[in-house]
């Protein structure tokens, strides 16, 4: 078996509520935003079960449910792809494929990650996948006044081997992040943005450090406003742009994904043996 598809991308995507100063739903008894947000995994699993199908307008897809364990969810999910080849008589021949990937989803509330099988014969980007899930799942926590938002895990220690690479060179930073709602991740967040970012009704926030024309920023790994921004972004928290002087193209974190690789043992195991693995490796 090839080892690139034994390996997962990871994705950490948080449940917000639509609007912070929501007042209470009559229909669903859930009586303000306290008790919406205590109940957004309970809310995120019923709209997960009550889909079949992951398909849009460009990717058609059929699912098979592996295997629900708690909070833990394992499906196969296939693409449809049509092959080309050309015949002995010398005509075009479509072959109908559809490989397939296996896709986790643990709804723990300290957890929250998609984890997707690289396997670009089913879909070239991980991603696809994890924003296939969400998109579909949309409309009913929409329904909930809930929103899920993912982003990638990243390694962090990327982030400051490319600020000591360029040291001298770095124009601007521009820290992408996602209103923290999850206590075990975000506690590396200043608590005055914590709080900034909730009052103002915010999902998304930009911070922007940017130097002069003529100087470069000073970044280092020992001050503890930065080190924090960093540490939350790598857990799923956010994206990080990063532009050099002298390189047209900006870094994104959000392209370095953190994986984890199962052995072909492991993944050719039963349901319950995978999701162990993936849960271990996970932790």
């Amino acid at each position: 078996m090839n080892s690139k598809t034994n390996t997962f991308e990871l994705f950490r995507y948080q449940i917000l509520p639509v609007d912070r100063y929501f007042q209470g739903d009559f229909f669903s008894g859930v009586q303000d935003v306290e008790e919406l947000i205590a109940q957004k995994n309970a809310l995120f699993a019923e709209a997960l079960q009550g889909q079949n199908d992951f398909s849009n307008n460009r990717h058609k897809t059929v699912v098979k449910p592996l295997l629900q364990q708690d909070d833990f969810f394992l499906y196969r999910i296939a693409h449809n792809k049509t092959l080309h080849r050309e015949t002995r008589d010398f005509k075009d021949e479509a072959i109908d494929s559809w490989p397939s990937i296996l896709v986790a989803v643990w709804n723990h509330p300290e957890k929250q990650y998609i984890a997707v099988q690289k396997r670009t014969t089913a879909f070239a980007k991980c991603e696809t996948v994890a924003r296939l899930i969400l998109e579909k799942i949309e409309p009913q926590l929409t329904h909930f006044h809930l929103r899920a938002i993912y982003e990638p895990l990243f390694e962090k220690q990327q982030f400051w081997t490319l600020l000591k690479k360029y040291r001298g060179k770095v124009k601007s930073v521009d820290f992408e992040i996602i209103t923290p709602n999850m206590a075990n991740i975000s506690g590396t967040l200043p608590d005055d943005l914590k709080l900034f970012a909730k009052c103002t009704n915010s999902t998304r926030n930009h911070l922007k450090i940017e130097s002069e024309p003529d100087s470069a920023l000073h970044l280092e790994e020992d001050n503890p406003a930065l080190r924090g921004l960093v540490d939350y972004s790598s857990e799923g928290g956010g994206n990080i742009s990063i532009k050099i002087d002298g390189i047209k193209k900006h870094h994104q974190t959000s392209r370095t994904v953190k994986e984890v690789t199962l052995g072909d043992m492991e993944l050719t195991g039963n349901a319950e043996q995978i999701v162990a693995v993936l849960k271990e490796l996970l932790k």
